[in-house]
C-alpha cells in the first residue's frame, strides 16, 4: 500500500498522527513500519470499507443478543463493542507480533489467558454499563438476577473465545508464515547481490588482466636489437620498461589507482613509444597537481593513450602528437580527462573494440551513470573524453592552447 504518511492527510489525519507518534517511537523499527503501514490503510479512503464491515458486525451482533438471547438493546450494544473491540485488538496483536501467539508455550498461554480476564472482564464492564444507561444499577445488587444475565452471556462470551482463539490462532500462523516468506526473500536477494558482486569482481579482474599492454614483446624485441648492435639507446628504454612493468603490475593489481599514478605509467608508456618511433611521435601531459589525488580505476588512462598510439600515430606516416590533459568543473563537480591525438583519425566503418568496451564498463561500475566515455572523431585526428563525477574537487581548466 503506497500511501501517504498521516501527517499529511486531512485535519482527522494530522490529529490521529500527533497522538500516535508517542507510541511509534516506543516500538521497535520493524514493528512500528507495519503498525504505521496498517494505521495509514485504515485512516484512508481504501479503510473506509474495514470500519463499514466493523459496524455491519455490531449492529448483527446486537440483533442477534436482542433476538435469540433476549438481552436488552443497552445491555447488547455494550457486549457486542466490547467483544469486537476485543477481539480485533487481539487479531491486530497476533498479526504484528505473531510469535507471543504461536511461539514458545509460555508466551502463547500468557497472551490466552490475557484473553479469557479480558473476555471475563469485558462482560461485566458490559452488562454494567446496560445497568447504567438503563437506571436499573440496583438490580446489580440482587445477586439472583445477576447470576443469571451472567448465565445467559456465558455461552455467548465462550463462543466468542473459542472464534478468538481460532482465529487469532490462524492470523498469527499466517503472519508468522508472512514474515518467514519475506525474510527468505531478503536472504535470496542478499546472496543474489553477493553473488552478483563476485561475479563482477571476478570480471573486472579479468578486465584488468586483459590491460596489460600488449606492446611488451616489440619493445622487447627492439631493446635486444638494440644491445646486440650496441646501440645507446638501449639502456635509458630498458629502464623505462622495468619502471613501466613494475609500477603497472603494482597499479593494476589494486580496485583503483590515482590519477597521478596512472599519468607516471602514462609518461613510461610514452617514452617507451618515442623510443621505438623516433621523432613521429611527439607528446604532452598536463594534469594539474590537485588532480593527481583522484581516484579512478586503474588502467583507463593507460588504454586510451595506447589506442591513440596505436591507431592514430603508427599508421600516420609523418606521426603526430598525443596530449593528455585533465580538468574539473567546480558547479558540476565533474572530472574531464582528454587525451588527443593528431594521427589517422578513426577508419569509415570503425567499431569499438575490447579495450574501450572495457574502459566503459569499469567507469560505469566504480561511477555509476556519471561514468561515461566518448570518442570524438575529427578532421585529423581523434579525441577521447572520459568523465565521472567526484563529491568534491578543486578548480582546474584546461591550459590554452590545448587541441580540441
Amino acid at each position: 500500500m503506497d500511501l501517504p504518511p498521516l501527517s499529511e492527510g486531512n485535519w482527522l489525519q494530522r490529529r490521529y498522527a500527533r497522538w500516535a507518534e508517542p507510541h511509534y517511537r516506543r516500538m521497535a523499527p520493524e514493528l512500528r513500519q507495519e503498525v504505521e503501514r496498517l494505521d495509514r490503510w485504515l485512516y484512508s479512503r481504501r479503510g473506509l470499507v474495514a470500519w463499514a464491515g466493523l459496524l455491519v458486525a455490531v449492529a448483527g451482533t446486537v440483533a442477534a443478543l436482542m433476538m435469540w438471547v433476549g438481552m436488552s438493546a443497552d445491555a447488547s450494544v455494550a457486549l457486542a463493542l466490547v467483544s469486537w473491540f476485543t477481539l480485533l485488538l487481539v487479531l491486530g496483536g497476533a498479526w504484528l507480533t505473531p510469535d507471543q501467539y504461536v511461539g514458545a508455550r509460555p508466551r502463547a498461554w500468557n497472551q490466552w489467558v490475557k484473553g479469557l480476564l479480558s473476555g471475563g472482564v469485558g462482560m461485566v464492564v458490559g452488562i454494567t454499563m446496560a445497568a447504567a444507561v438503563s437506571g436499573e444499577l440496583s438490580d446489580l445488587l440482587d445477586g439472583p438476577k445477576v447470576v443469571n444475565a451472567l448465565w445467559k452471556g456465558l455461552p455467548w462470551l465462550l463462543a466468542v473465545i473459542a472464534v478468538m482463539w481460532l482465529v487469532t490462532g490462524l492470523v498469527a500462523r499466517l503472519s508468522r508464515w508472512r514474515l518467514q516468506v519475506q525474510m527468505r526473500s531478503l536472504q535470496l536477494a542478499a546472496e543474489r547481490d553477493a553473488a552478483a558482486r563476485e561475479v563482477a569482481e571476478a570480471r573486472l579482474r579479468l578486465l584488468q588482466a586483459q590491460i596489460h599492454p600488449h606492446f611488451i614483446f616489440n619493445t622487447l624485441s627492439a631493446v635486444q636489437h638494440w644491445v646486440d648492435a650496441g646501440d645507446p639507446r638501449a639502456s635509458p628504454l630498458l629502464r623505462d620498461l622495468t619502471a613501466f612493468l613494475r609500477g603497472a603490475t603494482e597499479m593494476l593489481g589494486r580496485e583503483r589507482s590515482t590519477l597521478g599514478e596512472e599519468v607516471a605509467m602514462v609518461s613510461h608508456y610514452l617514452s617507451i613509444m618515442q623510443a621505438r618511433l623516433g621523432q613521429r611521435l611527439t607528446s604532452r601531459v598536463d594534469v594539474p597537481p590537485e588532480l593527481a589525488r583522484l581516484k579512478l580505476p586503474p588502467g583507463l588512462l593507460l588504454t586510451l593513450v595506447e589506442n591513440a598510439v596505436e591507431h592514430g600515430i603508427e599508421p600516420a606516416l609523418a606521426g603526430g602528437c598525443v596530449s593528455v590533459a585533465a580538468r574539473a568543473d567546480p558547479g558540476t563537480r565533474e572530472v574531464t580527462v582528454r587525451v588527443h591525438d593528431d594521427g589517422m583519425g578513426l577508419a569509415p566503418g570503425w567499431q569499438e573494440g575490447v579495450g574501450l568496451a572495457n574502459c566503459r564498463q569499469r567507469l560505469t561500475h566504480h561511477f555509476g551513470a556519471s561514468g561515461r566515455l566518448d570518442l570524438l572523431p575529427l578532421e585529423r585526428g581523434t579525441t577521447a573524453l572520459m568523465r565521472w563525477v567526484v563529491p568534491a574537487l578543486p578548480e582546474a581548466e584546461f591550459p590554452s592552447g590545448e587541441p580540441t
